[in-house]
């Protein structure tokens, strides 16, 4: 089977929306859905990990996007960040150098345009 062959057969995109306070039993709460999600779901093309909604991202939050974003790596999934600019988990994303890891989008439409996917899911966490 070659890449493309693999590539065609991911239909879309998963969306996580992170929600909550970003404290320690929040981010093991996101930690465990995105495990879940990557595991349980059918193969997306894309992982997007959506951040607007956050006021805050801490040190550990990071630490473990990092963890998530590694594991899907792990699985040949590409992952990429949506950080409204102008905001305070935009600030920590640019300071941490998260960018330089995955792609960062300023918003969900933005990152939908670059990647054009067939399909697009949405999990709330």
């Amino acid at each position: 089977m070659r890449d493309d062959d693999v590539a065609s057969e991911r239909p879309g995109v998963l969306v996580v929306e992170m929600l909550g306070e970003p404290g320690i039993s929040t981010v093991l709460r996101w930690a465990s859905v995105l495990e879940t999600a990557l595991c349980e779901l059918p193969w997306p093309r894309l992982l997007v990990i959506d951040l607007g909604r956050l006021d805050f991202l801490s040190e550990h939050g990071v630490r473990r996007l990092c963890e998530a974003l590694e594991r899907c790596r792990d699985r040949d999934l590409p992952g990429c960040l949506v950080a409204p600019p102008g905001t305070g988990v935009e600030r920590v994303v640019r300071r941490t150098r998260l960018g330089d890891r995955v792609p960062v989008f300023p918003d969900r439409l933005a990152t939908i345009v670059a990647y054009q996917p067939l399909e697009v899911r949405w999990l709330p966490c």
